[in-house]
């Protein structure tokens, strides 16, 4: 397939950054287009994980019988805005039906030869951009106060185990060495060399933003309201302050995705997991790692500690619940007795997400050049650049390096 002159990319997240960095390297003439900078959106205050090694989708034979007791625990991992169960019951339902074992067998593999690719696609990218000093390569720490709770997690650790990922045993004396200031109530960890971390993930998407623009990218600042399609496919992006004329599109949009696909005759089951972290200015106290506690984490920033995580189901529009942002802050006092919580800031973003846990990348079953990249959930970081090297193959005719078939649009 000849090569597309001008390619407008919906979204400025990480992952539509990234894709609009791959085809400017690719040579095409690509515009972003969004309401917002690159990354001020989900991007801005994600937990900074390069989770490569996160094979396991979120629906797991008995994810569904824990839920009740999520529910019920004000620390919880989960919460629901019952208001909102109506709107949010078909999602369930399906997430609950994409957590049978040989279900979870096949989404594991898919997520696996994604993350595969990671480094591979990162790397490059970080370097051109002149971002890897904020790439920090200690590993993650999932941390465990009993045997209990880790052998509690051995599904997820046998999906690992068996798809490659290294780790490594920890005990509660080389846990005191990794990180002196945790309190000594954990028994083990394990540690994961190939899950780790940036100190500003928003930098990260500005930075690959301004390499992208050094070498061709276009911005236009405005909200996707529509869309123009002709006997060739799509020929125009219809904004809320203009109009962007193109020869193909990709849908990078994040949670507001699925609209902008309905736009053009693709329904998809995509839920926004409405995700908070508390930032630490001063936190008075060493983390070394990214920590790893379940439902959350703890990342060593730039900016200050970042608490982030827990996933709350209320949809897009429904104000925050800041008590969310405050329960990260409770159960860190308890992890690390010195932190000081003073002047944190809360954040609140909106994860994409499908009942597979797969994200959708590929091309459009109805339009030969519209093109969709969204849905990653908690791994849009982990994902970008691998989806962007993706997304610039199947734009250019390329056979990507990975069955592409998982992904598909039209899947569900």
């Amino acid at each position: 397939m000849a090569p597309h002159k001008n390619i407008a990319v919906i979204g400025a997240g990480v992952v539509g950054t990234c894709i609009a960095a791959k085809l400017v390297e690719d040579g095409h003439g690509v515009t972003l287009i969004d309401p917002l900078e690159p990354g001020r959106a989900t991007s801005y205050g994600n937990a900074g994980g390069i989770a490569a090694t996160s094979l396991a989708p979120l629906s797991m034979p008995g994810t569904i019988q824990k839920v009740p007791g999520w529910l019920m625990d004000p620390l919880g991992p989960l919460t629901i805005r019952w208001s909102y169960l109506p709107t949010l019951a078909p999602w369930l339902w399906r997430f609950w039906r994409a957590g049978t074992p040989e279900k979870v067998e096949k989404q594991a593999d898919a997520l696996s030869a994604l993350l595969k690719r990671t480094y591979d696609d990162w790397e490059p990218l970080w370097k051109a951009a002149g971002l890897d000093r904020l790439v920090k390569r200690d590993g993650c720490l999932r941390l465990y106060e009993s045997k209990a709770d880790y052998e509690a997690d051995a599904a997820d650790w046998k999906i690992k185990r068996d798809r490659g990922v290294r780790s490594e045993m920890i005990d509660r004396h080389e846990i005191r060495q990794l990180e002196p200031d945790l309190a000594p109530i954990y028994e083990m960890a394990v540690l994961m060399p190939e899950w780790n971390f940036v100190t500003d993930p928003h930098r990260i998407v500005t930075g690959v933003a301004d390499y992208a623009t050094g070498r061709g990218l276009k911005h236009h600042r405005g909200k996707a309201v529509g869309v123009r399609t002709g006997a060739s496919g799509i020929e125009a992006v219809i904004t809320d302050t203009g109009v962007v004329a193109c020869d193909a599109a990709v849908v990078a949009a994040g949670a507001w995705s699925h609209e902008i696909s309905g736009w053009l005759g693709s329904k998809v089951p995509l839920e926004t997991e409405r995700g908070y972290h508390m930032t630490l200015p001063k936190p008075n106290v060493e983390v070394r790692h990214t920590l790893h506690l379940g439902g959350w984490v703890m990342t060593p920033m730039e900016m200050g500690l970042r608490l982030a995580g827990t996933v709350e189901l209320a949809g897009r529009t429904a104000p925050p619940n800041w008590k969310r942002a405050e329960i990260l802050v409770e159960r860190a006092k308890r992890i690390l007795p010195k932190l000081d919580a003073t002047d944190g800031s809360p954040w609140m973003g909106h994860r994409p997400s499908l009942p597979d846990s797969l994200p959708v990348i590929g091309g459009s079953p109805h339009h030969r050049n519209v093109f969709y990249a969204f849905g990653a959930s908690h791994l849009g970081l982990t994902e970008g650049a691998t989806t962007g090297a993706l997304i610039a193959d199947l734009v250019a005719g390329r056979t990507p390096s990975i069955d592409m078939t998982p992904y598909r649009i039209d899947r569900f």
